[in-house]
């Protein structure tokens, strides 16, 4: 079995067609409890140990059962393919604060530290075969049709306002103020300012993440990060309708911590298509490796075949 090179792999899964349901039993207390009877849900949750598939089972929605199922799969592919070991072999450990890893049951095997994160219908896995790195991920789907009638009934302020104990003093200052192109205006004006606040969310995330910590951290509000711009998508760079889903990536952003900049850490913002995924790595001379989508039959079935 061929191993992943070292560096920092990036994943994603899309579900959206992936494990489909019949209209009828998209949500609902036993709803899963019948999309589980299709054979190839079935051969995926067999993949799983029983205490993985009842943790999928138990949401009420398929769409999120689709996406826990995802993030499952994506874990032991990860162990299967970067430490080489068998499906059967890859079992998921959690730290004291429950970030998930891997570590080898014999002394000459790899660990793998990784990360996992899901919105929309994408599931992200980060990860790298060395213990001494710590790594977050967070994807976010920039519901604009969602996001927009809370905004103009509550106004920008008031509407940034309710996330203050997410962001420092000057992070809010940052999100209210900012502005895109004076050429924008109405609501595709919000819309800009929407993606330049979900920017900022997703590297606080990813950060808090790759600390192991949750966005209840005691000292979230005195970590910031300046410089925030948002990356272009893909249409943005081509000025022109495009059926490329990689925007742009940005890694200029800076961290503070009570006022003083926080060295030694890297971070990445990345547009796909109407998502951005943000990444923050405790390792800068680690590489990030370009992203990878996986196929569910070629990439994750086939890790599972050996066994």
């Amino acid at each position: 079995m061929a191993l992943e090179p070292s560096g920092v792999f990036r994943w994603l899964l899309d579900v959206q067609h992936e494990w489909p349901c019949s209209d009828s039993i998209r949500s609902g207390r036993e709803a899963s409890q019948y999309w589980a009877q299709e054979n190839d849900n079935q051969r995926a949750l067999a993949l799983l140990t029983p205490e993985e598939r009842e943790k999928v089972l138990r949401f009420y929605h398929i769409r999120d059962v689709k996406l826990s199922l995802g993030s499952q799969l994506l874990k032991h592919c990860a162990v299967v393919r970067n430490c080489g070991v068998l499906w059967s072999e890859s079992v998921i450990s959690r730290h004291e604060n429950y970030k998930p890893y891997y570590v080898p049951t014999n002394d000459s095997g790899k660990h793998l530290e990784f990360n996992v994160s899901h919105h929309g219908s994408l599931v992200v896995l980060a990860g790298c075969a060395d213990e001494n790195i710590q790594i977050g991920v967070d994807v976010v789907q920039i519901d604009t049709i969602k996001d927009l009638p809370r905004v103009r009934q509550e106004g920008w302020p008031s509407w940034v306002k309710t996330y203050e104990a997410v962001f420092s003093d000057r992070e809010v200052r940052d999100i209210t103020t900012w502005s895109p192109s004076p050429s924008v205006n109405g609501d595709e004006m919000l819309k800009a300012k929407l993606r330049h606040f979900y920017a900022h969310w997703c590297l606080k995330e990813a950060y808090v993440k790759m600390t192991g910590e949750a966005l209840m951290a005691p000292w979230l509000q005195d970590m910031e990060f300046r410089n925030v711009h948002v990356p272009r998508t893909a249409q943005e760079l081509s000025n022109m309708e495009s059926l490329e889903d990689w925007g742009e990536a940005i890694s200029d952003v800076e961290v503070w911590h009570a006022g003083k900049q926080v060295m030694g850490v890297k971070l990445e913002l990345q547009a796909f298509r109407d998502y951005m995924i943000g990444i923050a790595s405790s390792r800068i001379d680690i590489p990030f490796f370009p992203y990878k989508v996986l196929d569910l039959q070629q990439d994750l079935y086939s890790a599972a075949k050996a066994d």
